[in-house]
């Protein structure tokens, strides 16, 4: 607490002196530095990093020592939206300008400093970094202009501050490290310096392109990340959560699989020599590129992660710091799966496993976060989940990329954590292949400045990396060679309509089938054409349109091999791990094929079949709904070359399909985005690319989420929502709902925008209540569309 006979009587937060939370923030911000790599960012000293850091966190919030702001705190509820609407009250402006100009003058006042080409560049990542911090990031050569009338109100702001409690503010700052004096005068000659300093900055920002350099954004993402993140701690929590103390290493694997007692089969042979490969392999920690290819059902998460348990105690040994690792799957559907067999792992080795040492991390997760005894408040458990405050992140493609390629706010906060860090790409092949530039430049950057290393785990390796690059674990024609589980049969001699194919369908006794197809619609119909041809045998249907609780549910019927009939869309294809005798498999990309091959004699009893063919409506081949016509063309043109292809070919085919999709496939829209990046054009107000357009997952399909009374629990939830709905203050709404959210979701699907069977709005959602169930959802396959083709 702040000492009260040098209390300036500023405030930050109602209660609490901004002295206090400025210091605060600084320690937050430089204790989460301190957990980095000591050698991030060579071309600048240390020392220097630490400096800026301190001191974007020491500025950021001095603007809140305007009269304008102060009145506003402490303002009725009724007169302060009028006065936070006024400029004068804005306290972002003003505080960049304290921190640009204090950055400035540390850099002149130690000329000895090694920053390399950051000299001229850092006051202004202090400047953008204070400035954007309760907001997002546009073109930084817009973020870099001040109108005349930004000056006028700057100066009301200055002219407004008592000098006697700046001067006792500016004491406490100088004492925490600051290194300037603040007066109001010396404000006031800054803003009126601003104006040409910016200027210089501005015609240096627009030479970054021409340097083609990663760097500065890295560098300004770091730098505000750290401050964002200390700042929102700090409001909530106060504090950082302490790390463990890193002692894991891969014999937790090895105590979980021993405990199992597998089973001495041909197959759990193979895993386990795998397994040791990896295990035993030397560890360069100068190599930071790597690779585990293996085929499907081999056990690349444990074996994956016991390769990284393993570097994390090596990189501990040698370097340090403490290694978080990164976990990142494609679909939400197999982060509860690996997550689950991690919690096992750490459990069966007597771990209290807590959200600090295990945390899932996507869009929908619970807002819940425990450390040892504590359990945070929700507004507190967001922020910590949201900051990756945990050892182990288990979390989605979409929030690493946004991590990393953004102009949010609430995505960058947690891109400093990547620092060191061991970061598994699970399922790899889900990249699309018109980002492998921009994700291969990004990657490499992250690896060299930021001292991350990157595990590409799939049985399709994609071309991302040049095969010399990547640093493999395993033989992996060793392991392909040896797989004989499963034949594939290309059949696309004839594009077939559901109808045909139903019917030309040979159905085996004692053999399990499972059908993959491509839209939702093609799906559903041919899920009525089985089901009249097979009569009473049980049958599961799968698709985005079938309520998450359910899905889950008939996944674990699967899972238990008790399924003789499948239908679904690609939701099982990565990772799910589903086991049928026969597999058929709409016309996809070779990739996509090769995985829904692993959901085929994944456990190797016989020989397994998996049989792709093409399947038309009435207009043209459901495959081109979905898929890129290149990817489907070079798909095409190499199946049509086989009868039959046996499973030790799966990786010489791959291999020649990847080359030619690096070969055909354009990389125009990464070279856009990188464009966007070497200039740190982050939003873009032209006909250029600007960062915010980097989409992982392409929208071009409106959709609309609609709420699914299906059963009492759900009844429940909605009750609670209504519930929730009727508080008037927004926070505590937000809170409220964050703390049903997970619950929420799981009887949310997505629909068609343009559907004729819109369900009524009901308290600002679709809503279809238990009453009129039937007439809008189906209990086998799902939401009930009219008048349009759903997709996915």
């Amino acid at each position: 607490m702040v000492n009260e006979s040098s209390f300036s009587e500023f405030y930050s937060h109602p209660g609490k002196p901004l002295e206090e939370h400025l210091i605060n923030v600084a320690y937050l911000a430089e204790k989460n530095l301190k957990q980095c790599p000591s050698d991030i960012f060579k071309e600048i000293e240390r020392d220097l990093l630490f400096k800026i850091v301190r001191i974007s966190a020491l500025c950021h919030d001095i603007g809140k020592a305007t009269t304008y702001f102060q009145t506003y705190l402490f303002a009725s509820e009724e007169k302060r939206a009028k006065l936070k609407a006024m400029k004068e009250t804005n306290h972002g402006l003003l505080s960049a300008v304290a921190a640009f100009f204090v950055a400035k003058n540390e850099l002149e006042n130690r000329k000895d400093i090694k920053c390399g080409d950051y000299a001229a560049y850092l006051p202004f990542v202090a400047f953008l970094a204070v400035k954007k911090h309760h907001g997002d990031f546009e073109d930084v050569v817009d973020e870099a202009t001040v109108e005349e009338k930004d000056i006028e109100v700057l100066l009301k702001q200055v002219d407004s501050i008592e000098e006697r409690k700046l001067e006792i503010l500016s004491a406490r700052l100088e004492e925490a490290g600051l290194g300037q004096k603040i007066t109001v005068d010396v404000l006031r000659g800054w803003v009126q310096s601003l104006p040409n300093e910016l200027g210089v900055v501005r015609r240096k920002l627009r030479r970054l392109e021409r340097q083609q350099s990663i760097n500065p954004y890295l560098l300004t993402n770091f730098i505000f990340s750290l401050l964002i993140d200390a700042d929102k701690g700090e409001v909530t929590t106060g504090r950082i959560i302490e790390r463990t103390d890193g002692k894991f290493d891969y014999y937790l694997v090895d105590r979980y699989k021993s405990a199992m007692n597998a089973e001495d089969t041909y197959l759990n042979r193979l895993r386990e020599k795998a397994y040791q490969e990896v295990i035993e392999k030397d560890l360069n920690l100068s190599s930071r590129l790597i690779s585990i290819n293996l085929p499907t059902g081999l056990g690349k998460t444990l074996t994956s992660l016991a390769f990284a348990l393993k570097l994390r105690k090596e990189i501990l040994s040698e370097k340090g710091y403490i290694p978080r690792i990164i976990y990142c799957l494609p679909f939400l559907s197999i982060i509860e799966q690996n997550a689950e067999q991690i919690e096992k792992v750490l459990r069966a080795n007597g771990f209290e496993v807590d959200t600090s040492l295990l945390l899932k991390h996507h869009h929908l997760s619970e807002v819940y976060y425990k450390k040892e005894e504590t359990e945070f408040e929700p507004d507190h458990a967001k922020i910590l989940i949201e900051g990756w405050n945990s050892e182990i992140i288990v979390t989605t493609f979409v929030q690493l990329f946004y991590a990393l390629l953004s102009n949010k706010n609430k995505d960058l906060r947690k891109f400093h954590r990547l620092a060191g860090s061991i970061i598994i790409l699970d399922e790899v092949q889900s990249i699309p292949s018109n980002y492998w530039l921009l994700v291969r430049e990004i990657l490499k950057e992250l690896t060299e400045q930021l001292n991350c290393y990157v595990v590409f785990v799939t049985a399709t390796e994609p071309l991302i990396f040049s095969r010399s690059e990547m640093i493999p674990l395993v033989d992996r024609n060793f392991y392909f060679e040896k797989m004989e589980r499963v034949i594939v049969k290309p059949r696309l001699e004839k594009d077939m309509t559901l109808e045909e194919f139903a019917e030309s369908l040979d159905i085996e006794d004692g053999k399990s089938y499972l059908f993959i197809l491509n839209t939702i619609n093609s799906a559903k119909n041919f899920y009525n054409l089985l089901k009249e041809r097979i009569g009473n045998e049980e049958m599961i249907y799968l698709s985005a349109h079938v309520v998450p609780y359910e899905r889950l549910c008939r996944i674990k019927k699967m899972k238990e091999r008790n399924v003789k009939f499948a239908v679904t869309t690609q939701v099982v294809e990565a990772g799910v791990d589903i086991d049928f005798d026969v597999v058929y498999r709409d016309l996809a990309p070779l990739d996509s094929i090769n995985q829904a091959a692993g959901r085929c004699n994944r456990n190797w009893s016989g020989k397994g079949e998996v049989i792709v063919v093409s399947l038309k409506d009435e207009r043209r081949l459901y495959s081109s709904y979905i898929y890129d016509s290149v990817l489907l063309d070079i798909t095409r043109s190499i199946l049509e070359r086989y009868r039959v292809i046996e499973e030790k070919e799966f990786l010489k085919i791959i291999e020649d399909y990847y080359r030619e999709v690096q070969e055909r496939k354009s990389s125009d829209k990464s070279r856009e985005l990188l464009e966007a990046v070497y200039k740190m054009k982050y939003d873009s107000t032209d006909e250029t690319a600007g960062i915010a357009d980097f989409k992982l997952i392409e929208e071009d399909y409106p959709r609309l989420d609609v709420f699914i009374e299906l059963n009492e629990e759900a009844k429940e939830i909605w009750k609670n929502y209504l519930r929730v709905k009727e508080i008037k203050n927004l926070l505590e709404r937000r809170r409220e709902f964050d703390k049903i959210k997970a619950d929420f979701y799981k009887y949310i699907v997505s629909i068609p925008l343009k559907t004729d069977n819109l369900p009524p709005e009901v308290a600002g959602f679709r809503y279809v209540g238990n009453n009129v169930l039937r007439e809008y959802y189906d209990e086998n396959t799902g939401f009930i569309c009219k008048g349009v083709v759903a997709l996915w």
